[in-house]
């Protein structure tokens, strides 16, 4: 077993691992603790960036095989990622959220599928997996998954049907390398160089750090340039309570909603609602009854994963599964609505602003 305390004299490093935390210091040391007891022959260094932390965060992260810069701003979790990206010594930068717990051997599978891949690829992800299943939402979370990469069939190019199916049916976990639109930001790493030259991270509130990234790394060096390693495992610690997945599916609504505004893309919605409104408000004509009984079990019809979920499992929580997921839903289509909004009034005050500056 090597620690990042047997590397930190070697003139050069493999990874630089990054961890840009706020307030982190709940979870923060048990992800130090396993990023220090990594079994591999890759060097690597520990970076922390401190976002301003109001608790005892900082205190945390001072140990002697971590390089830890304290920012007197808080400034957003893209800017903590640019300043880690400018700080790295490293040929490559992984990155890992403060309430994760890397596998023992993350660094080396990450070490073994950059060895594997050509200079083309300039970003390398894997799985997000629960740490615990021990409450009702991780176990939820567990079938879920709403940390996962995007598949490369839905890009930005992708149009509405291949978005919609991807939404109600999306792909089961492979196991062999692939090509993806872009990975999970809290089990990502990508090429140093590579990553400067394209600007690095958007630092706009709101925006997704990993796409904002693989977007310009896909234009500048393909397609392919993106890869997915099943084998390179990350474990979240979830919060044990369902409000926490409600509050981050908003949250990740909200992001969407600020985004569509930005590019005026397809609107990234849950479509079970409106869906299940539109069909039952067609049935209602015939029958309101009938109308009644698609509301009712549209999840089960739309969400067809719980049953395969429920014959693997055995577990009876598999069926209320449907319903969560729809609740989940409506909460990123809330958040939706509020991120554009709040963008399009910002927006709005901007150009107001504009317009009284040019005629004084």
């Amino acid at each position: 077993m090597r620690s990042s305390e047997d590397i930190a004299d070697l003139g050069g490093v493999m990874f630089t691992v990054v961890i840009g935390t706020y307030n982190g210091a709940r979870t923060l040391g048990r992800a130090l603790d396993a990023l220090e007891a990594q079994i591999t022959e890759f060097s690597y260094e520990i970076l922390v960036i401190n976002d301003a932390s109001t608790d005892s965060t900082a205190e945390i992260a001072s140990r002697l095989s971590i390089r830890l810069i304290n920012l007197e701003l808080n400034q957003g979790h893209g800017h903590t990622l640019n300043v880690g990206l400018a700080e790295a010594r490293g040929q490559y930068m992984a990155m890992m959220d403060d309430d994760c717990v890397p596998h023992q051997r993350w660094i080396q599978q990450l070490g073994i599928a950059w060895n594997s891949v050509g200079p083309d690829v300039t970003m390398i992800g894997g799985l997000v997996e629960p740490f615990e299943t021990d409450t009702f939402n991780r176990r939820y979370v567990a079938f879920r998954r709403p940390l996962r990469h995007q598949e490369a069939r839905v890009s930005e190019v992708a149009g509405f049907w291949t978005r919609l199916r991807y939404q109600f049916s999306p792909p089961d976990i492979r196991s062999e390398p692939r090509p993806v639109y872009f990975t999970v930001g809290a089990n990502m790493s990508v090429r140093v160089q590579s990553a400067r030259e394209v600007g690095g991270f958007s630092e706009i509130p709101g925006s997704g750090e990993e796409e904002s990234l693989a977007r310009p790394l896909r234009s500048r060096f393909g397609p392919l340039t993106v890869q997915l390693f099943p084998s390179i495992v990350m474990h979240h610690n979830f919060h044990p309570l369902l409000r926490d997945t409600f509050r981050r599916s908003r949250s990740y609504g909200r992001a969407s909603g600020r985004e569509w505004v930005r590019d005026r893309d397809l609107p990234s919605l849950a479509p079970l609602l409106p869906c299940a409104t539109f069909v039952a408000a067609l049935v209602a004509v015939v029958s309101p009854v009938s109308s009644l009984a698609v509301l009712i079990l549209s999840p089960y019809i739309l969400y067809r994963r719980w049953f395969t979920w429920f014959r693997a499992s055995g577990s009876s929580e598999a069926i209320v599964y449907p319903y969560v997921q729809a609740v989940e839903d409506l909460a990123n289509n809330v958040g939706f609505a509020q991120g554009a909004w709040r963008e399009l009034r910002m927006r709005r005050r901007l150009s107001n602003r504009s317009s009284r500056g040019s005629l004084s």
